[in-house]
């Protein structure tokens, strides 16, 4: 039998990372240190690496630690590479084909937004959204749709412990502002993003709701500007909403 603390520091975050995919899902650091054989000692000097590059997630609450969303991100190339999820992406394209503009969908885990799908095969010039990124919580549709239906206490935590960047005229920095934009979206059920990532670019989105009544999920449609954008960001709304009960049949709880 293998003596588990022989084995190499990666072979050693592997089986903790494995382990944190079983039930309970959720772990102290004695619990694994116990449940796999691995030196308590060794067990957090790798979840301090894990952590720091997003593998594993710490509640400080409870001690506890679960797999992070940067396990999402890796996860998320092999779904695109492989196809995974088909009805997803079949869904996606046939709204993507009906709008004839770039259609995306993002998930939420904590306060981390994070691009599972693009697609852009309308778009004369790309806006290159990729699978895998990760968004801010002050911009775009992706990141004011899902943090406005995040625990609105940590929220504010997050808003008012960091500075944002003003990287286009429309882009909110200021934390009230964004609070007040968070509000709205909840009163209305749907985004805009207006000229906030990128110049002439707009976008517009819906939040999903799974099985339990929460929004993890965001779809998206974006477009560049025109003189008659507002008419057709009032048709894309009614794509997406066409689309929503289908969407959420394909998403976890």
């Amino acid at each position: 039998m293998t003596d588990i603390n022989k084995l190499s520091s990666v072979k050693k975050a592997i089986t903790l990372l494995n382990q944190l995919s079983e039930e309970p899902y959720e772990y102290t650091s004695t619990n694994l240190s116990y449940v796999t054989g691995i030196n308590r000692t060794t067990v957090h000097r790798i979840l301090g690496d894990l952590l720091h590059y997003d593998l594993v997630m710490k509640d400080y609450n409870t001690k506890k630690y679960r797999i992070g969303p940067s396990t999402y991100k890796m996860g998320s190339v092999y779904i695109h590479n492989l196809n995974f999820k088909h009805k997803l992406l079949e869904i996606l394209t046939d709204m993507s084909q009906e709008c004839k503009e770039s259609v995306g969908l993002a998930i939420r885990d904590r306060e981390k937004i994070i691009s599972l799908y693009e697609i852009e095969q309308f778009q004369p010039l790309k806006m290159n959204y990729k699978p895998g990124l990760f968004y801010p919580m002050n911009r775009g549709c992706y990141g004011k749709c899902l943090m406005a239906y995040y625990n609105q206490k940590k929220v504010k935590e997050l808003l008012y412990s960091q500075q944002f960047e003003k990287i286009c005229k429309n882009t909110l920095t200021d934390p009230k502002e964004i609070l007040e934009e968070y509000q709205k979206i909840r009163e209305q059920g749907y985004v805009i993003s207006d000229e906030e990532t990128f110049n002439y670019a707009i976008g517009v989105g819906i939040p999903i709701f799974n099985s339990n009544g929460n929004v993890k999920t965001c779809v998206a449609i974006s477009f560049f500007k025109q003189s008659d954008y507002k008419n057709k960001i009032e048709e894309l709304k009614s794509i997406l909403f066409k689309y929503s009960d289908e969407i959420s049949k394909y998403i976890p709880e």
